[in-house]
This record gives C-alpha cells, structure tokens and sequence, in this order.
C-alpha cells in the first residue's frame, strides 16, 4: 500500500546515499551536501531515491545515475515506464527548463507525487540543488498545464511508478478513457489478458471482456468495473 513520504528521508537511508556512502544511488552529490543524505539536496538525486523507495526492491531498479531532470521522462520511456499528462501516485513529474537534453539553458526541475486530492490539486516532495532547505512539499494546482511552476519551466508529464496501482484515483469501468485505463490495459496485457494492440487507453468492449475474465479468474466479483479490489490485485 502506498505511503506518502511528508518529512525528509532519515539519516543513512540507502535510497538517498550513494555508494560510496553505504547506499543504492549513482547521483552525484547535493549541494549543499546533507550530512545523512548525501545525494541532497538536488532533485534528480531525490526523485531517483523516493521512485526506487516506492518500488521497495532494496536496490535501484530505475534511474541508477540519474540524468538532468529534464532528461528523466524520455529516460523514462527508454527503460518501458509508463508516462502520462494524468497525476498518479508515486509518480515522477516532469519539467523541462529551455530545450530538453541541452543543459546550459538550465537542467528542468523533478519531483515526487504523494497526494491526490479531491480538488484535483497535488502535494509533491522534493529537493533542489543548491536549496538551503534538502527537502519540502508543495501544493501544485494544474492551473495553466504547468502544474505551479513558473513559465521559464515546462511541463512535460509524468512517470508513473510500476509499484502504485491506479486504485488511489478513479474507479475505471466501460467508456472511460485517459493514462489510467493505459496503465491498467498494460497490466492485463502482462498477465495475457489482452494483446499489446489493444493497449490504446479506450475502456471499450474488449477491455470490458478483459477485465471480466481477469475477475473471474481470480475470484473477485465479476462485474467489468475496474475499483479498487480488481486494481489491487491487478498490481499484485
């Protein structure tokens, strides 16, 4: 089950602690450098630490030597993560500062989703390279697409993490569409529910059938809507 992270990583967490430090991360150093979180304060080291701390594998699995922050979503879709413009838990939005893979126009800014609310708003941990403060959330609203940052930045999306499943957003049922019914297709495509081509974001008849069998076969109601005992065995 997830669980939002509020407070700075305690000291000598491996996630936020390069090897050279004990810990799982390939991130330089922050500046200025956090005593027990080496890798703070700078938000590519942090957004690397907090998606592998979500996936829980007790290693880095995705973003080993993270790049630029405006670099991490074609990374992203690289390594076969999942992105979408739609917040979801545990994931990585995404800005770009100038043209991306060009740093010296700036390097973008990363940060960690840890709250939906019903407003549609969001709260984000972060870190920042060169900020006094190694770590803090914010209250992002999407406002004008840009999700609260200022217009020298540029949303580009974000990176679903493949350890959160959709279940702390919408139930999913026939007609729906968007990011989250893509994200759900992929599952059931990995358990050989439905073909690669079907997975188009449409929650459409095929879907439906999907869904059902997948219910079926795993002693859940069989009903084809999509709530929160399907998605959590779904992601399971």
């Amino acid at each position: 089950m997830f669980k939002s992270r509020t407070k700075k990583p305690e000291a000598g967490n491996p996630y936020y602690n390069r090897i050279a430090n004990g810990g799982y991360s390939g991130a330089i150093k922050g500046h200025p450098t956090d005593a027990g979180c080496d890798v703070l304060a700078n938000c590519v080291g942090y957004a690397a630490g907090r998606f592998n701390e979500i996936i829980g594998k007790n290693k880095f699995v995705y973003f080993h030597h993270p790049p630029n922050a405006e670099d991490f979503y074609d990374l992203a879709i690289s390594s076969g993560l999942h992105v979408g413009t739609t917040p979801m838990l545990g994931a990585i939005i995404c800005w770009a500062k100038g043209k991306t893979h060009t740093s010296n126009d700036g390097a973008g800014h990363v940060a960690v989703v840890e709250c939906i609310n019903a407003d549609g708003s969001i709260i984000t941990s972060e870190s920042g390279y060169g900020a006094k403060n190694p770590f803090w959330t914010t209250k992002r609203i999407k406002g004008n697409g840009n999700w609260g940052e200022s217009s020298a930045y540029r949303f580009l999306g974000f990176i679903y993490n493949p350890a959160v499943s959709s279940s702390g957003s919408r139930v999913l049922r026939l007609g729906d569409t968007g990011e989250d019914v893509e994200l759900m297709q992929a599952r059931l495509h990995a358990l050989g529910y439905l073909r690669k081509s079907e997975i188009d974001g449409d929650f459409g008849k095929i879907t439906l059938g999907a869904v059902c069998a997948f219910q079926l076969q795993h002693g859940l109601v069989v009903d084809g809507v999509a709530g929160p005992a399907t998605q959590a065995k779904l992601s399971g």
